[in-house]
């Protein structure tokens, strides 16, 4: 199987935010936060109490990149939880 190649992580600018909060409320999250300190640098999505929930169980995050710009991922361990 081929690694896909990497991609270039990228802090937000202040043009982002809005960009990225409405990425976020399109996939189903209410409540995010933006880190640039942890592993991934981004706006992290955060589900709702899943028993009181309509929208998404899963956390994610909103990151920035230089070859695709703003993309929502999931780390192995947004799928297990």
């Amino acid at each position: 199987m081929n690694n896909p190649p990497p991609i270039t992580p990228l802090e937000f600018d202040e043009s982002d935010f809005p960009k990225a909060e409405k990425l976020a409320a399109a996939l189903g999250y209410e409540q995010t936060a933006y880190t640039s300190t942890s592993a991934l640098w981004g706006l992290f999505c955060l589900p709702e109490n899943p028993e009181y929930s309509k929208g998404p169980t899963r956390h994610g995050c909103i990151i920035k990149t230089w070859e695709f710009g703003l993309m929502f991922v999931q780390t192995e361990d947004d799928l297990e939880r």
